[in-house]
């Protein structure tokens, strides 16, 4: 008996092996069809062409003769910028290893050390952006958001077109005299609830990017109406008072605000048209915040402990980010909350997406790598010498060459580093040219913050894109118009007609 059962086994073994193999029991193997890996290898490839693309792009800069003028440093520099430009437009890698390739290159590149490459991704906006997000975690945890928003539909009403210009011109009002800080980390976490409480991005994608855009677009055309609306704009002021001219608060309001009047009911309306919301009315999400926040009750302790802190951020924001820093301070905020049990570290890493801060740490770097090796220097100087004849022929020409060429660098350096780099060159520009040094100045300050096209353009794109609703080409999507519209509208209508009506030049 047992060695007929042993040799049942044996055969059971032959039949599960046979049955195994393709050919079946007799062990028979079909011939396999030779263009299947082939294949396989096409469409890995396929998938990964446009990361292909980045790689040629930045192989072809490399091995191109050097110009004149520009440092072997500088072209390796502009390789890397071509390369996570390329990366982010096609989004050929997921964005935050596009911003470790950043520190990576740099050393592989001979450009930094070892040593040297971690520190290029330090830098105030990088805790700025974290604390900003750990932030709106802590509000959303005790329901600040919640209060918030119902508050804000009370003013605005329950109409999504009404709520999105409302969103666009709060954000506005709060960059332009408060801080961009402020104003994101108010309603970043209002635009998130109202998405929730409609019934989730699956639901409502487009009211989700809807929202989500209202917020970043509205800080930036808000942060040109005021010299507090942001550091380039203080910092151009310090450039012109080094020429000695010098630029009040007022007198920026006055050649300034014209042109954020203009562009917020433009960013809405232009945001509604591109993505028309599932629902026109948010009804429904207001009766679910009040019977969510009457289920809760009046705000405890921790509530009440929490709103006090998110203030003490704001107030120290407004009063002594010139002294500590935005990130700091917002830092200081995260610290006060787990001090005073409001909320835990568990809970801030599940809700922070550390991805998003990766990625302006690498854009930092790439700021500091292009100023540093004068390749942002260098293209701006190739720019104004390609225009310089048409420049010559009229002030305005200037004024929109610098203007279009400050644009186009934001979309890939933060708007301080990018005025540091341009600003001295066409303030020298337009002296050279006889040109009024006061308009080139403000508007290469103001152009500076159309940063629609890229998550890493501004800290505002880089919080909302934290959110999840959105994806890269949503952003090259909505404000590529906007991009054109807000130069047009710089040169056109504020420096050939206000600024000569006010006599500027």
């Amino acid at each position: 008996m047992k060695e007929e059962k042993v040799c049942e086994l044996e055969e059971y073994r032959k039949k599960k092996k046979g049955a195994a193999r393709p050919g079946g029991t007799d062990g028979e193997k079909k011939p396999r069809g030779r263009s299947a890996p082939y294949g396989q290898l096409l469409a890995a490839l396929a998938e990964r062409r446009w990361l292909f693309l980045a790689v040629a792009v930045a192989a072809l800069l490399w091995a191109l003769p050097l110009p004149p003028g520009l440092s072997e440093q500088g072209r390796r520099a502009l390789a890397l910028w071509a390369f996570v430009v390329t990366c982010f437009l096609t989004e050929a890698l997921p964005l935050p290893f596009v911003a470790l390739a950043v520190g990576t290159y740099q050393v592989f590149a001979g450009l930094v050390g070892f040593q040297e490459a971690p520190r290029t991704f330090m830098d105030d906006a990088v805790f700025f952006i974290a604390g900003v997000l750990m932030m709106g975690a802590v509000l959303m945890k005790h329901h600040i958001h919640t209060r918030a928003t119902l508050l804000m539909l009370k003013v605005c009403g329950t109409q999504v077109k009404r709520v999105v210009l409302g969103v666009v011109g709060f954000c506005a009002l709060g960059a332009a005299f408060f801080t961009e800080h402020a104003a994101v980390m108010i309603m970043f976490p209002i635009g998130v609830g109202l998405v929730a409480l409609s019934g989730g991005y699956r639901r409502v994608p487009n009211l989700a990017r809807l929202l989500m855009l209202a917020i970043s677009y509205g800080v930036i055309v808000g942060g040109l109406a005021a010299p507090s609306g942001g550091a380039r704009n203080a910092l151009m002021v310090g450039f012109l008072s080094g020429m000695g001219i010098n630029v009040g608060y007022g007198q920026w309001m006055l050649m300034a605000f014209p042109l954020t009047l203009l562009l917020v009911p433009l960013v809405a309306y232009w945001l509604m048209a591109l993505y028309p919301p599932e629902v026109d009315d948010l009804r429904e999400a207001v009766q679910a915040m009040e019977r969510e926040m009457e289920a809760a009750g009046p705000p405890g302790r921790q509530g009440w402990l929490a709103a006090a802190v998110f203030s003490f951020v704001l107030l120290g924001w407004v009063v002594f980010s010139p002294r500590f820093g935005a990130g700091n301070i917002a830092m200081a905020g995260v610290l006060l909350a787990a001090v005073l049990r409001l909320v835990d570290w568990g809970y801030l890493q599940q809700k922070t997406p550390w991805g998003v801060v990766v990625l302006y740490a690498g854009a930092i770097s790439l700021g500091r790598l292009l100023i540093s090796t004068g390749a942002a220097g260098w293209l701006a100087g190739q720019l104004l010498r390609l225009t310089g004849g048409m420049a010559a022929e009229e002030d305005v020409y200037l004024l929109a060459v610098t203007a279009t060429i400050t644009a186009l660098v934001t979309q890939t350096m933060a708007d301080g580093p990018t005025v540091a780099a341009l600003g001295p060159v066409f303030l020298k520009a337009a002296e050279i040219s006889g040109i009024s040094p006061l308009a080139v100045g403000v508007a290469t300050s103001l152009a500076s913050a159309f940063s629609y096209l890229l998550v890493i353009a501004t800290p505002a794109n880089a919080i909302v894109y934290g959110a999840g609703f959105l994806k890269a080409r949503d952003f090259l999507r909505a404000g590529t118009v906007l991009l054109l519209v807000s130069l047009v509208l710089l040169v056109s209508f504020l420096a050939n007609f206000w600024w000569r009506l006010l006599g500027v030049w």
